[in-house]
């Protein structure tokens, strides 16, 4: 995988080819209980559609499969939920610069004398008669992305991870429509990112673990992945005005649990270098399925007679499962397709079950 941050490079990849996918992905908690994922997709790795086509050995365009996902938690409970992939003539994404859209919802960075500022707008119904309209600002500070860098492997470029920011100050405002109805003031902390697969994500790694920290005044972001038997991972505590500093001295992963599909995976972490020890506890899945799984945790952060704790978020994906189509009801039913929508989608009741 190589690792980047390079805000001009956070638009769209050209000649990406058949199997391959993009995504846009931002994400903040806020100081009065919520929490936001928001990712925007050309080439939806996680389409039945798209993996259809490459099953059946077709060449299949990645611009053929733009999509949405948003998630919207109080309290880590689901409040809002979508997964909607349209038309290429309902999406567009610039290589110029860092700006796209899906349907009604959008993003656009630019370049400010303090760093990025990144405009998220969001505006959609859904067969449910639920429906979001959002303005989100993130501001995002510059940072010394130098251990980063220096760590990047060139070997293989499969995979593109650009860090464009590990944390942002988040406001805007948020209103929830239909079953029930919500107005939420947004003030909080964020994260962007933005990833890019030149193969289908199972042929690049088996498993891939995920997550990011805000402590007071620095940020844990980490990854743990498998390249098919060969466990990589990396960790940074990155500080707002100093050098970013790894974590690699030792990370210890433990209590392992399977969920109603058969997935497993770890949910505690622990890292240690010097005389900096992490504890990371996963303590509450958000989103549960046979492939993938996000997690809001607590982080415990001691270093010398110092303790720090906070909250964020995890994700952990299996990828080589999303092509198993015993699952592939259940995906039908979250995400929303060009043309007729899953019958569970138009039932406000069911389609919360499906969250």
């Amino acid at each position: 995988m190589q690792i980047l941050s390079d805000f001009n490079k956070d638009t769209q990849t050209q000649g990406k080819e058949s199997g391959s996918y993009e995504w846009w992905y931002f994400d903040f908690l806020t100081t009065n209980g919520y929490s936001v994922v928001i990712i925007f997709y050309e080439g939806n790795p996680f389409s039945r559609r798209y993996i259809s086509e490459l099953n059946h050995g077709q060449s299949a365009s990645p611009g053929n499969y733009p999509a949405i996902s948003l998630s919207v938690y109080k309290q880590g409970k689901p409040l809002f939920y979508l997964f909607d992939e349209c038309e290429p003539s309902d999406a567009g994404f610039l290589p110029e610069r860092p700006e796209g859209f899906v349907k009604g919802n959008s993003f656009k960075g630019e370049s400010t004398t303090y760093g990025y500022k990144y405009s998220v707008r969001l505006n959609q119904e859904l067969p449910s008669g639920d429906k979001i309209d959002a303005s989100l600002s993130f501001l995002c500070k510059k940072w010394d992305a130098t251990a980063l860098l220096n760590e990047t492997e060139q070997i293989r470029e499969d995979h593109i991870w650009n860090l464009i920011s590990p944390r942002c100050d988040v406001t805007g405002e948020i209103k929830i429509g239909g079953y029930k109805e919500h107005e939420i003031d947004i003030e909080g902390i964020g994260y962007h990112d933005h990833n890019v697969g030149f193969e289908p994500m199972k042929d690049s790694f088996t498993e891939w673990y995920w997550g990011r920290y805000h402590l007071p005044d620095s940020t844990l972001v980490y990854y743990l992945m498998n390249e098919h038997n060969k466990w990589k991972y990396k960790a940074w505590l990155i500080s707002e005005g100093e050098k970013t500093r790894s974590l690699n001295t030792r990370m210890d992963v433990s209590d392992l649990q399977t969920n109603m599909f058969g997935l497993k995976s770890s949910r505690v972490f622990t890292f240690f270098d010097d005389d900096t020890e992490l504890f990371l506890q996963k303590d509450h899945v958000t989103d549960d399925g046979p492939f993938y799984q996000r997690f809001e945790g607590r982080l415990m952060a001691k270093s010398g007679d110092r303790i720090e704790e906070c909250r964020g978020i995890s994700e952990y994906i299996y990828p080589s499962r999303i092509y198993n189509k015993l699952f592939w009801p259940l995906v039908n039913m979250r995400i929303a397709y060009p043309g007729k929508k899953h019958w569970v989608q138009k039932n406000p009741v069911l389609y919360r079950w499906t969250w």
